[in-house]
């Protein structure tokens, strides 16, 4: 192996490992890119300040601190990926519209959206959204 072909091939392992090991140490946490997330795809929503925050955290925190869960995230933050092409962005978000009180008030978009505790089937306060306590069938149309 000739000398330059070697110091080229060197250079590009190295290039290799330390540009993926750079961007994940200087790119924000999956936390903030969560919450920014949220928030964009939420706009249209009147948000409490400082819900999506708590929820995010909550979620994070019952997830508990996996690697390659981090890993995931963050190629998502880079790639620009949005909840039409990923199943995580999109159970972010249907965890979050159930976690917090929008189904309470019948889907008013009106009305502030407040977070009131991480979803769980078993132990939430959020009632069933396609309830007929919610929705009676005179309101729906049916008779």
């Amino acid at each position: 192996m000739k000398r330059r072909k070697f110091l080229l091939l060197t250079g590009l392992a190295t290039g290799g490992v330390l540009i993926p090991t750079t961007l994940y140490l200087v790119s924000p946490g999956i936390k903030e890119y969560a919450v920014l997330l949220l928030e964009r795809e939420f706009k249209y929503l009147k948000l409490e300040p400082g819900s999506v925050s708590r929820y995010v955290d909550d979620y994070f925190a019952a997830g508990g601190n996996d690697m390659m869960a981090k890993i995931r995230w963050k190629t998502m933050y880079y790639l620009n990926i949005n909840w039409e092409k990923s199943d995580q962005i999109f159970e972010l978000m249907k965890s979050f519209l159930l976690s917090s009180d929008f189904f309470i008030h019948k889907t008013d978009e009106t009305k502030v959206v407040r977070y009131l505790g991480l979803y769980s089937p078993y132990k939430s306060p959020v009632p069933n959204p396609f309830s007929f306590l919610l929705y009676p069938p005179d309101e729906i149309g049916e008779a």
